[in-house]
């Protein structure tokens, strides 16, 4: 199946972190940077984009994600058919197909791309490769017909489509063969190889300040200039994040991705703008961490948590559990049309006329929300997992963990909590009063709900098992580093009850939209197989530090 060379760039930066499992080429080291034109928004750099090329082509996640729902989903999508029309734009005004035999030809050892402009496809790659290699491939068969050029002494070739305005350039220089959609970035490009000064990708004061934090390079590396991609508006609609608002106070980011026997390793560096002071208790986050236990699926810990986020995470992981809100939608209700109907003889006792009347009730949780504002959270952490049920159905149980500064009232939890849960659960306090277990206490009735009280931490639970594994697991000296923010996620342990949990909610609402082939349901279907294709993946893991200036993120994912 072929693909096009943009396609394929945006697997290598997305996905090739995770699909490739090989070791590295050796090579001599030759700083591309410095022969790469300034200016662009985003520049990746492989140490050997050919081998890395050959082990995806052979992977066993290439094959899985090309027959997966997330795939056929993706190749049905406006991202793609946009990409698919770039395509055969290109294929015009080159003269031949952008596809992977193109790729495969031109993959060469240490290679560039750096993209100028997402919107226009505008970019430059430059890749180290011999000329004898290259001139078997096609396209330089095709140079009789493009046009001759010259740049400092070496010789290229353009070709342009009038109808689409598109652009395709080759040159072969010193052993490196540059393509470039644009010519000035072609002809910058080459003068940088022939030995010319001249502005380059080094000398940006955004990608210095960002090679700067990462001396060290990956097998792969992508650079960012978030100045000039937060104000793209083709960014801005397919970054899956949709955090731009938040990527605004970093100027640029640099991560490298390299490979280890049984891990893949991705370090990343995000420096912010303007220079923020540090408010926060990183030494918390590892000593609250230290109450993961090994039976979660999930943990995510963070330093020095405000008390309403804290109460937030309690309501809808512990005491109030329940689907969250939908979205606010972003487009215009839908006018239908009757036949001037506004009502119904069925329903005459609804007032439209009026409010509705105001019950006076106080606020879920107010005397636990009152609790927490009192106390000074250095850290929080929230820990999950799930479990088979009755052969059927697929239970969940969380917990939220607290590292006060000083030392929790457990008499006075446990009334908050009681509180809380009154007008949810009880009339009259039937099943609120607390069973002494030991090291914790546990609510009596058909709520299961436990509570653990350590000195300075305070463990809640939905789950007593669950808790006492926290609470095993907390006996131990700390094993995780001080960080602002710290997670894991087991993904070979969660995936096959995330995939039992999805059909039995996807199913009853499926429907026979009568579309062929019908559209796969989006959490057991097309999420799920994407996860089927990462299933050599055991764990991810990310620790996060921010001193103010930058924030690096370093993640591991463990492979079975």
């Amino acid at each position: 199946m072929k693909r096009s060379i943009i396609i394929a760039a945006i697997c290598l930066s997305l996905g090739l972190l995770v699909w490739v499992f090989a070791q590295q080429s050796a090579g001599a080291s030759v700083d591309l940077s410095l022969l790469t034109p300034a200016g662009p928004m985003l520049y990746l750099e492989a140490k050997d984009f050919g081998a890395l090329l050959r082990d995806w082509n052979g992977s066993q996640e290439k094959q899985l994600w090309l027959a997966s729902d997330n795939f056929q989903v993706f190749s049905r999508s406006r991202l793609y058919l946009k990409l698919e029309q770039a395509q055969a734009e290109f294929a015009t005004a080159a003269g031949l197909p952008p596809n992977m035999d193109l790729l495969n030809n031109v993959a060469g050892t240490q290679s560039a791309l750096a993209i100028y402009d997402i919107g226009k496809l505008e970019f430059l790659y430059i890749t180290r490769l011999s000329t004898e290699r290259f001139a078997g491939g096609a396209l330089w068969k095709l140079r009789g017909s493009y046009q001759l050029r010259q740049s400092s002494g070496i010789d290229y070739y353009v070709k342009s489509d009038p109808v689409s305005k598109r652009f395709a350039g080759f040159a072969v220089a010193k052993d490196f063969v540059v393509l470039a959609t644009r010519e000035d970035v072609l002809a910058g490009a080459l003068s940088l190889v022939s030995g010319q000064t001249g502005p380059n990708v080094a000398s940006d004061p955004w990608f210095a300040k960002a090679a700067a934090e990462a001396p060290t390079r990956g097998e792969l590396r992508m650079v960012m200039n978030f100045e000039k991609l937060s104000k793209s508006p083709h960014f801005r609609s397919y970054w899956v994040q949709q955090n731009i608002t938040e990527l605004k106070q970093y100027s640029s980011a640099i991560a490298d991705a390299s490979r280890a026997a049984g891990e893949l390793r991705e370090n990343r560096a995000l420096i912010r703008a303007n220079e923020i002071t540090p408010a926060w208790n990183e030494a918390a986050v590892a000593e609250i961490s230290r109450y993961a236990p090994p039976i979660a699926g999930i943990y995510r810990a963070w330093a020095s948590p405000a008390s309403d986020e804290a109460f937030g995470l309690i309501l809808r992981k512990v005491l109030d559990p329940r689907p969250a809100a939908a979205p606010a939608s972003k487009t215009a209700p839908v006018v239908a049309l009757g036949n001037g109907a506004v009502g119904d003889e069925a329903d005459l006792e609804t007032r439209i006329d009026e409010p509705p009347l105001e019950t006076g009730a106080k606020p879920v949780g107010a005397e636990f929300q009152k609790l927490l504002e009192s106390m000074k959270l250095d850290a929080m952490m929230a820990a999950g997992s799930t479990r088979a049920q009755d052969g059927v159905f697929v239970a969940t149980d969380s917990a939220v963990a607290l590292l006060a500064a000083q030392d929790w009232n457990a008499a006075a939890v446990r009334s908050a909590i009681s509180d809380a849960l009154a007008g949810l659960l009880s009339t009259g306090e039937a099943g609120l009063r607390w069973q002494d277990r030991g090291s914790y206490a546990e609510l009596d009735g058909l709520a299961s709900l436990a509570v653990a009280v350590r000195g300075r931490t305070l463990v809640i639970a939905t789950n007593r098992a669950l808790l006492e594994a926290m609470l095993a697991a907390g006996a131990q000296q700390p094993r995780n580093p001080p960080a602002r923010y710290a997670a894991l996620y087991r993904h070979s342990a969660e995936l096959p009850n995330f995939v039992k949990m999805t059909r039995l909610i996807d199913y009853p609402l499926a429907k026979d939209t009568g579309q062929n082939p019908p559209e796969p349901a989006f959490f057991s279907g097309n999420v799920a197989s994407l996860g089927a294709a990462l299933a050599r993946i055991d764990s991810e893991s990310i620790v996060v530090h921010d001193t103010g200036v930058k924030v690096t993120q370093n993640l591991v994912y463990r492979l079975r």
